[in-house]
């Protein structure tokens, strides 16, 4: 029982950030319009950017499924752990899917975008205050990881 309170507490605590991830891909879009000029590469960049919306609000929709599947199967006292990662998989699965997709959609829009679109669209980070702690490529892959829900296949072994 401790496997299933410990799979539904990282579920629900880590799990599908849905409405943290389009109100990224709105602002995506907003700087593609201002930073864009050439109508039909902006066009195309949009487009690129309303899949991956709807990839990632389908996602959310399929994700909260499964987690109400899983969360059916975790109420019942009898339950066995090999049960509960049975039931624990499709959420695994789709993750990867929809990490993959949104990946594939991303290097699409950049073979759209000029380096200085890109540069102008997707920012780097703010440089800090001296002494601020740096993230490192381990601290990347983690953060990634968090954000996207799910592993993203490769990532760790590149750390």
């Amino acid at each position: 029982m401790l496997i299933g309170l410990l799979t539904a507490f990282l579920l629900l605590h880590y799990g599908s950030h849905s409405s943290e991830l389009t109100g990224q891909l709105d602002q995506t879009a907003a700087l593609i319009k201002q930073d864009v000029a050439d109508e039909a590469r902006r066009k195309q960049a949009l487009t690129i950017v309303a899949n991956m919306k709807t990839i990632a609000t389908a996602s959310a929709k399929q994700r909260e499924n499964s987690i109400d599947a899983l969360n059916k199967l975790l109420a019942k006292r009898e339950v066995s752990a090999s049960d509960i990662k049975l039931a624990a998989q499709p959420l695994v699965t789709e993750d990867r899917a929809t990490t993959e997709k949104l990946l594939d959609l991303h290097f699409k829009l950049k073979t759209v975008l000029t380096a200085s679109e890109w540069a102008l669209v997707f920012p780097g980070p703010a440089k800090g205050p001296e002494g601020a702690k740096k993230t490192t490529r381990s601290n990347a892959a983690i953060e990634v990881s968090f954000v996207s829900g799910a592993p993203i296949p490769g990532l760790r072994a590149a750390c």
